[in-house]
């Protein structure tokens, strides 16, 4: 085994009850790589962990990808994920809304209020302004995809846009935010990235480490709960044309 340096940083679904499996994921990932940090970072400043020179293995977001990391990272690949619509390493972001109405609909309505964990969120912003055909004019940052969910359970909101996989994750932790009413999907995007600190790790060596620890028939359990059944080798080009998405 290598020297115990570096960062890692998968914490992009931090949910309690799955701390341990990423833990799990990352020493199998590890083993098999030959280097890495014993522990996983859990910090919550995530920009100081996609930026950091010795990144052995992060998750980002593609928007931040494409808009500030594409000279600071390596893409090694995304996660094939198990939630509805998602196949080959794509997934969709959830819309939903407070009423069974349709998107169209509820641009109807004045004064619908959208909410959205950030500007330079794929999966909330960017999905969200393609799914409304524009920018919402009133629009309420909650910080985080279970933040939104919350305020449209609340009422603070109508219409929310949300990462698939956490949508999942949080109304099995919550079950009244399943409440809410799924009313459409974002665009067929590619998961969240998982690179490396540009020249850090070759990336032939962390996909097959990755692949190999997916493969492990003990991971079963944790891949299950991670909603993870696969791994598919992507690069920067598979990112790139996300930025359409905002023209």
């Amino acid at each position: 085994m290598g020297a115990s340096t570096g960062t890692a940083w998968l914490g992009m679904y931090p949910f309690q009850s799955l701390v341990g499996h990423w833990t799990l994921l990352w020493s199998a990932i590890r083993q098999r790589l030959g280097e890495g940090p014993d522990e996983l970072s859990w910090s919550g400043d995530a920009r100081a962990c996609w930026t950091a020179p010795d990144l052995v293995l992060g998750m980002t977001c593609g928007w931040p990808l494409v808009t500030e990391l594409i000279d600071v990272v390596d893409v090694v690949g995304a996660f094939d994920v198990s939630v509805p619509f998602a196949a080959d390493g794509r997934y969709r972001s959830v819309l939903v809304a407070s009423k069974p109405r349709s998107l169209a609909e509820w641009r109807s309505v004045g004064d619908v209020v959208v909410a959205v964990n950030g500007r330079d969120s794929l999966s909330g912003w960017v999905s969200m302004c393609h799914a409304w055909g524009d920018a919402p004019e009133r629009v309420m940052v909650t910080g985080a995809h279970v933040e939104s969910l919350r305020a449209v359970v609340s009422g603070a909101a109508h219409v929310a846009s949300i990462d698939a996989v956490t949508f999942e994750h949080a109304v099995a932790a919550e079950p009244n935010l399943g409440a809410v009413h799924v009313v459409g999907h974002g665009p067929l995007v590619p998961s969240l990235p998982l690179v490396t600190a540009a020249g850090r790790v070759p990336v032939t060596h962390l996909r097959r480490a990755i692949g190999e620890a997916l493969a492990d028939p003990s991971l079963g359990p944790t891949l299950a709960a991670l909603r993870v059944r696969g791994f598919v080798p992507l690069d920067l080009s598979d990112y790139r044309g996300l930025s359409a998405l905002m023209r």
